[in-house]
């Protein structure tokens, strides 16, 4: 019953609280001015706890630096560590320190998803190979280097679509799937069922015809160009 109680007082205490206006990691890293009651949710990339004062970084995925969020040690609770995924809600201020422009004076932290440190692949500390963080492809974002290549090769694919787009061109998506080979291809890749009990080599064929891996879209484009 105290339980149910103490938790109705704090579900209250929380929608009392004034609406945020939600920002992400990259839009509170970029303001000009403070804002009052901004909310910013992501996920704990390193925990201080001081005697006077806690020390938050978390990140959304919206930018490689991490917002720099400033509390009360009396919000820290167990649940709060790395790579706990959180909801901050505070004010926006200009940070005295000359390496970040604006930090977030937390007003009240809440843990959407808490985080078994002792389980979690990737610890706070440890800078891991990539050969490691390969083999947790839902985490492969949070590591900067992966995440730096992707921002790369976002920005550069954008760039080509971008000129060839203002140049007259039109993108056109070739078959991934197809019947024909290209002049000198070489061997292509049969795409054949998983049906071990094949009655007949035509049933074998998913299409009814004989599939394959496309390897150009030669002929397709030499079509469209004309």
């Amino acid at each position: 019953m105290l339980g149910a109680r103490g938790g109705w007082q704090a579900l209250r205490r929380y929608s009392s609280l004034p609406r945020a206006v939600r920002l992400r990691v990259r839009e509170a890293l970029g303001a000009r001015q403070p804002v009052d009651e901004v909310k910013v949710q992501g996920w704990v990339r390193s925990v201080r706890s001081q005697k006077e004062v806690l020390f938050l970084h978390i990140n959304d995925g919206s930018s490689l630096e991490s917002l720099q969020v400033v509390a009360d040690p009396s919000l820290e609770n167990r649940d709060l560590t790395f790579g706990s995924a959180v909801e901050v809600q505070g004010k926006l201020v200009k940070s005295p320190h000359k390496r970040q422009n604006m930090e977030l004076k937390a007003e009240s932290i809440r843990v959407v998803g808490p985080c078994d440190t002792w389980s979690f692949p990737l610890k706070m500390k440890e800078r891991h190979p990539l050969e490691y963080v390969r083999q947790f492809p839902h985490l492969r974002c949070r590591n900067n280097t992966l995440g730096s290549l992707l921002r790369i090769r976002s920005e550069a694919t954008a760039a080509i679509h971008s000129f060839f787009q203002d140049n007259g061109y039109v993108h056109i998506h070739t078959p991934i799937i197809t019947s024909n080979d290209c002049e000198g291809a070489g061997e292509l890749f049969h795409i054949e069922t998983s049906n071990e009990t094949r009655e007949s080599a035509e049933k074998a064929h998913f299409f009814n015809v004989p599939a394959f891996l496309t390897v150009s879209g030669q002929l397709h484009l030499e079509v469209m160009a004309g």
